[in-house]
């Protein structure tokens, strides 16, 4: 009886009685394979815009498809699928590419049915036969260099991959840097400002210094002009509202004789004073009024002090960093 090979890492199934004299060699070769699937790595060039196929092969442990780390280089300049064979398995692929091009991995034969990993991105792959999952739904950035020991090893371990790379800075709302972040100490006592343009800083009074504290203010306002107008109403006197007064008679005919007696000489028949005739005294002198005039102001000004206090509510955060 021949040997045949398993579905999904290939090894030799020797059958009863055959191979004799290769049966060490032919198992190492199998410990071989499947020491590959376990922890082996490659790193392939995936570069332009050529969909790519990794080798298999019965018993192989040289296949590229037989790695369990397979890392993708090289500069695309189209979007590609790798495929892997369309067995059951699972693999950690390194999206290592250039380009602003995406890479998908898809079972050979189902194009359609595949996962898209991002450039840069670290992530498990489960094949389903015909199609291709992300494990972890997501792709996650894994921090350390990617080699088959490495990967899955210290400073990448599954229980070490990181989402952040260092040096990210991210807000706080504890006191203290959560475990792998240290503490930020450069900008205390400000506020946040949300911009498009650069990030930076600056400013020179402090956050509670102008919200949370009673600020005197004072001032002088600007000269103003001030200027009323308008004309009384017209208005005649009565006789009650005039000063008493007379007036002295004019001319006149001389009773009796028919004589002209002119202004200011009296009758001979009337005795004393300058012999002159006067009116009855007439008025008396009472009040009256004017409606408003004219009204014009000097420019002018107003000082002014006061406190303010705004009193915002807050709450205080910390700036921390990736380590």
């Amino acid at each position: 009886m021949t040997s045949t090979y398993s579905d999904r890492l290939k090894l030799e199934l020797q059958g009863t009685g055959e191979n004799a004299g290769t049966w060490g060699d032919k198992t190492n070769n199998n410990l071989d394979v499947l020491d590959a699937f376990a922890a082996g790595y490659l790193s392939k060039s995936v570069a332009g815009s050529a969909d790519v196929t990794l080798t298999t092969a019965n018993a192989s442990a040289t296949a590229e498809s037989s790695n369990k780390v397979i890392e993708l280089t090289g500069t695309l300049t189209g979007d590609i699928t790798v495929f892997i064979p369309a067995k059951e398995n699972n693999y950690l692929i390194y999206n290592n590419t250039a380009g602003s091009h995406t890479v998908s991995i898809a079972p050979t034969g189902h194009t359609a049915n595949n996962t898209v990993i991002a450039q840069g991105a670290k992530t498990f792959v489960y094949c389903k036969s015909d199609r291709v999952e992300d494990l972890f739904g997501d792709d996650i950035k894994v921090t350390g260099n990617v080699t088959a020991t490495n990967f899955i090893g210290s400073g990448a371990s599954l229980t070490g991959i990181e989402p952040f790379p260092s040096g990210t800075s991210m807000l706080f709302q504890q006191t203290a840097a959560p475990t792998g972040w240290t503490k930020q100490t450069t900008h205390d006592n400000k506020a946040l400002r949300v911009v498009t343009g650069t990030a930076s800083s600056g400013g020179s009074n402090t956050f509670s210094g102008v919200f949370n504290t009673a600020i005197p203010v004072s001032g002088t306002s600007n000269n103003s002009t001030v200027t009323i107008t308008g004309s009384t109403a017209g208005h005649t006197l009565s006789l009650s509202e005039i000063p008493s007064h007379r007036h002295l008679e004019g001319g006149h005919v001389e009773f009796g004789t028919g004589d002209s007696i002119s202004a200011g000489t009296r009758n001979t028949g009337n005795d004393g004073g300058a012999r002159r005739y006067y009116t009855d005294y007439q008025g008396g002198g009472g009040s009256h009024s004017h409606s408003a005039g004219t009204l014009a102001g000097s420019n002018h000004s107003h000082t002014y002090t006061s406190d303010f206090n705004l009193n915002v509510q807050y709450v205080d955060l910390i700036i921390a960093a990736k380590d």
